[in-house]
C-alpha cells in the first residue's frame, strides 16, 4: 500500500491471548497516568467510550489529577462506565473540587449511576450553594465573572427528575417560584410529574394559579409523565376555557380515550382540527358531520383521514359528500379530492381534470388536484400534458413531477407519460412564442417649422366633424388602423413528427404567439418545460429514455437543459450498472468545457460506463486541474472496484474532499491492507478526518487499524500524532466490523 514512510513501523502487536481492545485499554491507561494534559484528556474521553470495567480504577486516579480538564473527562468517563463501587470517589469531588467544571461532571455521572446518597445533596444544591457542604472556589466568580452555582443548580434539578424523591417537592416548588432566579420552570415541573402523589398536587396547584405560558409548560410535562396521579389533571386540561390549553391536552389522551369526543364538537376549529387528527381514525362515526364543517382546516383534516384510511369509509353516502365538499377553500378542496380518489379508485380522478386549465380556479387548488390525480395514472396524462404548459410555473412544474411519477410506476414502456416528458425534452411538448414582425423603421425628414400662417392653413383644412373609425379589436389592428399596411412575411412552415404530433393533440394548446409572460419568473414556460423534463426523467429508467438523453448532449441546448440529462444519465447508471457506450464520446468533449458543473455531472455519468477505456480515462482525471472532477472519478473508482497506486496518492491531492472519497474508497476495497495509507492520511491536515478514519477502521480493518495506531502511540517519535491517534482508536471500537454487521442484517 502507501510507500510513504511518516510514521515509524514497529513490529505488529501480538494478541495472543489478549484481545487488541485490552492493549489499547492498557496504552491508554498509561498515558492517563504519564502523558501530557491533552493526552490524558483524550486517553480518559476513549477509556469512557470503550467501555471496559477494568478502566475504572485509572479513571478514579484522574479525579485527583492537577488539571480540571482531565478530572472533569475522568468523571465524565466514569459516567459512562457505570460502576456504582467508584460513586464515592465522584462524591468526593463533588464536594470538595473547587472547579465547577468538574462538580457538574461529577453529578452527572452520580445520576448515570443512579447513586440514591446523592439525592439530599441534589436537594440542597437546587435551592442554595449548600456551602456548609460543598467547597467553592471563592475567587472564581472574580476571575471569570460567572456564577458557577446556576449551573451546578440546573443540573441538581435534572437529577431530582431522575430520581424524584417526593420529599423534595417544597424545594423545586420554592425554587420555581423564586422571581430572582434562573427560570427552572420546564425542569422543575419534569421532576415534579414523576414525583407520585405531591408532585402532582403541586402541578395542580401551579396549573390553577399559572397563566397560559406556564399552562402550556404544564401540558407538556404531563405528557412526559406517566405518573397515574396526573390522570385527572389530564382529563381537565382538555376542557380548560383556553382553546391553545385544549389543543396541547388533547394529545395527552390515547385516541380510544371516550373524554376526546366533546371535543370534536368544540367551539374553536383548531382544537376540532386537532383532534380530528389526532383521534379521527378511532372516532369514524364522529367524523360525518365534520365533513361539511364550515372551518376549512377542520374538513381537511377529516379528509386526510379518510384518504389515508378508505376501507373504514365505504359508504354511498360518504362518498356523494365528499363529491360536494370539493369546492370552496382550496386546501381542503384538494383533500377532499384525494379522499374521493382514494374510494371509488382513479376514474374519480375524470370529474377533476378539467379544473387544471381553468384559470378562474385558485392556483393552490389547481395544484392539488394535480397531486389528487397523480395516482390515476394514464387516465390523467392527457390533462397534465396541458398543465405542463400553463402560464403559472407552479403548476406546470408540479404536473411534470407528476407526470415522472407516473412514468416510473409504470411497468410497461412505452407509456404515454414517459414519452410526453421525452417530447419535453426535445422541447416540443411547448412550443416557444412565435417572434413578432420587425417593421422596416424609415428615416422622414425632419417637418418645417409651423408658423402662424401654416398653423392657420392646417386649422382651415381639418374638417369640423372627425371621421368615425371601428375600434381596434387587438394590438395589431390598432397598429393597422394608424399606420400603412407592410406586406408580412409568411413564417417558415414548422413540419412535427407524428409522435410530436400525438403530443401536441393530447395538450390542446392554445397558440403562443401572444402569450404574455410573467417577469417574475426565471423562465419562459417552453424554457422550463425542457429543463426540468431533463431531470425528472433520471427516474423513469429504461433503454430508450437513456438513449434520448444521451442525445441531448449533442445538441445546442441551453446549459440548464444539459445539466437535467447528464444528472438523469447519471441516476440511470446508478440505478442499472452501466451506460451504453454511445455516450462516451460526447461525454469525454463535456470534460473540457468551462463550466464546472458541467464537467463535473459528465465525469459522475462517465464513471458508469463500462470497459477498460473508462478506467484507463478515469485516472487522467486524478489530474484535472477541478477539484470536484477528482472527486467524481474516485467516486466512480470506488463503484467501479478500482483501486490503484492513483487512488493512494489522492489521499495527499491538496483538496481534502479527493483525500477523504479516497480514504473510503481504498477502506472498503483493501481492507486490512488499507491501514497504513489510511492512519498517515489521519494524522495528516491537522487531524481533521482523525474521527471519520476512526470509523473506517472500525468498520473495515478493526484489528489492524488498532494495531497500527497502538504502534503509533508506542513510538515517541511520533508523539505530536498521538492525540489524532487516540480519537481515532475511540471512535474504531465503537464501530461494528463490517463482517459482523452483514451477519445482522
Amino acid at each position: 500500500m502507501h510507500q510513504k514512510t511518516g510514521i515509524a513501523r514497529l513490529p505488529r502487536l501480538n494478541e495472543g491471548g489478549r484481545t487488541m481492545k485490552t492493549e489499547a485499554r492498557d496504552r491508554l491507561t498509561e498515558l492517563l497516568t504519564d502523558g501530557i494534559d491533552v493526552h490524558r484528556c483524550a486517553a480518559a474521553r476513549a477509556l469512557g467510550s470503550m467501555g471496559l470495567p477494568e478502566s475504572s480504577a485509572p479513571l478514579v486516579k484522574a479525579l485527583l489529577d492537577e488539571d480540571p480538564d482531565v478530572r472533569a473527562d475522568a468523571a465524565a468517563a466514569l459516567g459512562q462506565l457505570n460502576d456504582p463501587s467508584t460513586a464515592g470517589k465522584l462524591m468526593e469531588n463533588l464536594l470538595g473540587d473547587p472547579e465547577s467544571d468538574v462538580k457538574r461532571a461529577a453529578i452527572k455521572a452520580l445520576i448515570a449511576m443512579r447513586y440514591e446518597p446523592v439525592v439530599p445533596l441534589l436537594r440542597k444544591l437546587a435551592v442554595s450553594r449548600a456551602e456548609e457542604d460543598v467547597y467553592w472556589d471563592g475567587d472564581e466568580f472574580y476571575t471569570s465573572g460567572w456564577d458557577a452555582w446556576v449551573d451546578i443548580q440546573m443540573s441538581a434539578f435534572e437529577g431530582l427528575a431522575v430520581f424524584a424523591p417526593k420529599e423534595a417537592v417544597p424545594e423545586i416548588v420554592g425554587a420555581m417560584m423564586d422571581d430572582e432566579a434562573q427560570d427552572l420552570t420546564e425542569p422543575g415541573l419534569r421532576a415534579l410529574s414523576h414525583m407520585g402523589e405531591p408532585g402532582a398536587h403541586a402541578i395542580i396547584d401551579l396549573y390553577a394559579k399559572g397563566d397560559t405560558r406556564m399552562c402550556r409548560r404544564i401540558v407538556k410535562a404531563v405528557g412526559e409523565s406517566d405518573n397515574p396521579h396526573l390522570d385527572a389533571l389530564r382529563g381537565g386540561m382538555i376542557a380548560d376555557v383556553k382553546p391553545e390549553i385544549r389543543r396541547l391536552a388533547l394529545e395527552n389522551l390515547e385516541p380510544s380515550d371516550d373524554r376526546l369526543k366533546p371535543l370534536f364538537g368544540d367551539k374553536d376549529a383548531s382544537v376540532r382540527a386537532a383532534v380530528v387528527k389526532h383521534a379521527g381514525l378511532q372516532n369514524a362515526l364522529l367524523l360525518w358531520d365534520l365533513i361539511k364543517d364550515p372551518e376549512p382546516e377542520v374538513r381537511a383534516e377529516v379528509f386526510r383521514i379518510i384518504a389515508a384510511h378508505p376501507d373504514k369509509f365505504r359508504d354511498e353516502d360518504l362518498e356523494k359528500a365528499i363529491q360536494k365538499a370539493i369546492a370552496g377553500e382550496p386546501k381542503a378542496a384538494k383533500q377532499a379530492a384525494l379522499a374521493l380518489i382514494a374510494l371509488k379508485g382513479p376514474e374519480a380522478a375524470k370529474g377533476l381534470l378539467h379544473v387544471l386549465g381553468n384559470k378562474s380556479i385558485p392556483q393552490e387548488f389547481r395544484v392539488g388536484v394535480i397531486e389528487a390525480v397523480q395516482g390515476a395514472g394514464d387516465i390523467a396524462v392527457p390533462a397534465l400534458l396541458q398543465a405542463a404548459g400553463d402560464e403559472d410555473r407552479h403548476l406546470r412544474l408540479a404536473a411534470l413531477t407528476a407526470l415522472a411519477e407516473i412514468a416510473s410506476n409504470d411497468p410497461k414502456w412505452p407509456n404515454d407519460a414517459g414519452l410526453g416528458l421525452i417530447v419535453g425534452l426535445n422541447g416540443d411538448l411547448v412550443l416557444p412564442p412565435e417572434e413578432p414582425e420587425v417593421e422596416e423603421v424609415v428615416e422622414e425628414e425632419p417637418l418645417p417649422e409651423i408658423t402662424e400662417e401654416i398653423a392657420k392653413e392646417i386649422d382651415e383644412e381639418l374638417p369640423l366633424v372627425a371621421e368615425e373609425r371601428k375600434p381596434a379589436t387587438s394590438t395589431l389592428e390598432a397598429i393597422k388602423s394608424n399606420l400603412p399596411d407592410a406586406p408580412a412575411s409568411e413564417p417558415e412552415e414548422v413540419v412535427l413528427s407524428e409522435e410530436q404530433q400525438h403530443f401536441l393533440d393530447l395538450t390542446k394548446k392554445r397558440k403562443h404567439a401572444k402569450r404574455k409572460i410573467s417577469w417574475d419568473i426565471a423562465a419562459a414556460p417552453h424554457e422550463d418545460v425542457q429543463r426540468f423534463s431533463a431531470r425528472l426523467l433520471g427516474s423513469v429508467v429504461n433503454v430508450e429514455v437513456t438513449e434520448k438523453l444521451i442525445e441531448v448532449l449533442s445538441k445546442d441546448v441551453d446549459e440548464d437543459v444539459l445539466h437535467g440529462a447528464l444528472f438523469s444519465l447519471a441516476k440511470h447508471g446508478e440505478q442499472t450498472g452501466a451506460l451504453p457506450d454511445a455516450a462516451l464520446a460526447p461525454l469525454q468533449k463535456l470534460l473540457e468545457n468551462d463550466t464546472s458543473e458541467t464537467r463535473v455531472l459528465a465525469a459522475r455519468a462517465m464513471g458508469w460506463i463500462k470497459g477498460a477505456d473508462i478506467d484507463v480515462a478515469l485516472l487522467d482525471m486524478l489530474k484535472s486541474t477541478d477539484p470536484l472532477v477528482r472527486v467524481e472519478a474516485i467516486r466512480a473508482m470506488d463503484h467501479r472496484d478500482l483501486a490503484s497506486k492513483e487512488m493512494i496518492d489522492a489521499l495527499d491531492d491538496e483538496y481534502l474532499g479527493v483525500g477523504i472519497a479516497a480514504a473510503r474508497a481504498l477502506a472498503r476495497l483493501y481492507g486490512d491492507a488499507s491501514v497504513d495509507a489510511l492512519v498517515l492520511f489521519a494524522v495528516s491536515h491537522d487531524g481533521t478526518y482523525r474521527r471519520d478514519i476512526g470509523k473506517l477502521l472500525g468498520e473495515f480493518a478493526p484489528k489492524a487499524g488498532a494495531a497500527r495506531l497502538l504502534e503509533l502511540l508506542a513510538d515517541e517519535s511520533q508523539k505530536a500524532r498521538w492525540l489524532v491517534a487516540i480519537d481515532a482508536l475511540a471512535e474504531l471500537f465503537q464501530q461494528q466490523p463490517r463482517e459482523e454487521a452483514l451477519k445482522v442484517a
